[in-house]
């Protein structure tokens, strides 16, 4: 039997060490392989965690002579989407607002309207505060089968498609053109007991020059409206948002919200406002 070499002192100290450092060098790069480990793991937890998103489109006018009805109007829709998601978002799903300009033109509400036709994650449409814009649009979404909740419009829904819903319509030849004039079916929230919360929480944006009035509230009601109609769809999609609308009987802040077969609201009541040029609404008698 071989008898062992004997290494000199400092041999063998040099040899230890270096046996020592390897080791060491092995446990950082087992311990950088765990980690990089854990960090998949914990990413594909995340991704396969991700709360799944449904779109809700709004199309106003953003630009334009019109604007005043757009920023009224998207204040109320990211408050209300922004109060929901905060809540858990709808049976587990995250709502997320699609807002596009239409500036209150037939020409490009038809171009807003096939853009969000395209998007196979949005269920349901709400816009476009204008009759004529409204009414350009809800055949692109006839068309498409695309939901939509019309604030206003000139023509009765029934006479374009079963899921296209009226929230507002009246005679437009009393005002000329140029003048601001928002029908509505909710009144102004500032005098209105049920909507102080809202309009404290609308307000409390930093939003320059706009405030709490009826657009905003009946946008707020509208988005607020298609939740519930959500929440109680058979299906979320394009298919059971327009089913789950028809038999809806919905109590908003402003008003309640049922339809009739023609796609009407039933029971509801008109107010005529003028927007001055600072913005305030006058109720026109």
């Amino acid at each position: 039997m071989t008898a062992p070499i004997a290494l000199p002192g400092p041999l063998k100290n040099r040899l230890q060490t270096n046996a020592r450092k390897r080791m060491q060098e092995a446990d950082r790069v087992s311990l950088a392989a765990c980690l990089w480990l854990l960090a998949i793991v914990f990413l594909s937890a995340c991704a396969a965690s991700t709360q799944p998103v449904v779109k809700i489109g709004l199309v106003a006018p953003f630009e334009g002579r019109y604007r005043p009805i757009g920023y009224e109007a998207i204040y109320a829709a990211r408050l209300a989407i922004r109060e929901i998601n905060a809540r858990g978002g709808i049976r587990g799903q995250r709502i997320e607002l699609v807002a596009l300009d239409d500036r209150g033109e037939p020409e490009k509400a038809s171009i807003a309207a096939r853009q969000l036709v395209l998007d196979p994650q949005v269920v349901a449409v709400v816009g476009h505060f204008r009759p004529a814009s409204t009414d350009a649009a809800m055949r692109v979404y006839c068309e498409a089968g695309l939901p939509v909740v019309a604030i206003e419009s000139a023509e009765s829904a029934v006479s374009v498609c079963e899921g296209a819903f009226v929230l507002g319509s009246g005679p437009r030849e009393r005002w000329p053109e140029d003048q601001l004039v928002f029908v509505s079916h909710v009144p102004d929230p500032t005098g209105l007991a049920t909507a102080q919360d809202f309009v404290k929480n609308y307000n409390a944006i930093p939003i320059d020059g706009t405030r709490a009035g009826p657009i905003a509230l009946q946008t707020y009601d509208a988005l607020f409206l298609l939740f519930e109609v959500i929440d109680r769809a058979a299906s979320i999609d394009r298919a059971g948002v327009p089913a789950a609308l028809r038999s809806i009987d919905f109590k908003g802040l402003g008003a309640s919200y049922a339809f009739d077969q023609q796609g009407q609201l039933i029971g509801s009541q008109t107010y005529v406002f003028e927007y001055t040029k600072d913005r305030q609404p006058r109720l026109i008698p």
